[in-house]
C-alpha cells in the first residue's frame, strides 16, 4: 500500500509539472499575422484590376523598442509614411491599436481605443490576390459608429493581404481599399 502511495504521490507531481509547461508550448505554438521582415510588400490602392490606382511598397527598417518599423515608398499623393507592428500572446497590433485578437477564434470581439469595435468573422479562408494564394485567412471586421465598416483580411506569417470599406460614401457598396500585389524577398 505504501508503494502504491508513492507511486500516486510522483504521478501526482510529474502532472503538475507537466501540465503547465504544455499550456506554455501551445501558446508558444501561436500563429504569427506579423508582417515577413525579410519581404518586400507591394500594395494597389483599390482592387488589383484598377488600372489607374496607384501603388506603393513597404520595407521593414528597423526593430525598436519591442516594434517592427516599416516605411513606404511614395504614395499616390507623393508622400511616403511609416508605421510599427508588434505581437504579443493578446494580438496584433499596429502602432498601439490592437488590430487582431489572440487566440484566433470566430465571433471573438474586442473594443478600440476610438469608436470602434472589431470581431473575427471567419477563418480559415483561403484567398487569392495578384500576390499569391494564401491559406488560413482571417476576417476581421472593423466596426466604426456612424461610418460602417472595414474589413481586414490577414494571413499567417505575411499581415495585411486586403482591406474593404462599406460604409455611408460608398452608398451601401463594398469598395476595395487595398490589394497586396506582390511580395518578394528583399
Amino acid at each position: 500500500m505504501k508503494n502504491f502511495v508513492k507511486l500516486f504521490l510522483v504521478f501526482v507531481l510529474a502532472l503538475s509539472v507537466t501540465l503547465p509547461l504544455s499550456s506554455s508550448i501551445v501558446e508558444a505554438k501561436q500563429t504569427s499575422y506579423l508582417m515577413n521582415t525579410k519581404k518586400l510588400y507591394t500594395y494597389k490602392y483599390g482592387a488589383a484590376s484598377d488600372k489607374s490606382a496607384a501603388t506603393y511598397t513597404v520595407e521593414f527598417w528597423k526593430k525598436e523598442n519591442g516594434y517592427n518599423n516599416w516605411s513606404t515608398t511614395t504614395d499616390a499623393n507623393g508622400e511616403g509614411f511609416g508605421f510599427g507592428e508588434h505581437e504579443t500572446k493578446d494580438g496584433l497590433y499596429l502602432n498601439d491599436e490592437k488590430i487582431l485578437a489572440y487566440p484566433v477564434k470566430k465571433g471573438k470581439t474586442w473594443k478600440s481605443s476610438g469608436n470602434s469595435t472589431y470581431e473575427i468573422r471567419a477563418v480559415n479562408w483561403t484567398l487569392k490576390t495578384p500576390a499569391g494564394t494564401f491559406k488560413n485567412v482571417v476576417e476581421v471586421r472593423e466596426t466604426v459608429k456612424d461610418f460602417g465598416y472595414r474589413t481586414f483580411f490577414y494571413a499567417p506569417g505575411v499581415g495585411s493581404i486586403l482591406e474593404t470599406t462599406k460604409a455611408k460614401h460608398t452608398k451601401g457598396k463594398t469598395i476595395t481599399d487595398l490589394t497586396l500585389i506582390e511580395l518578394k524577398n528583399k
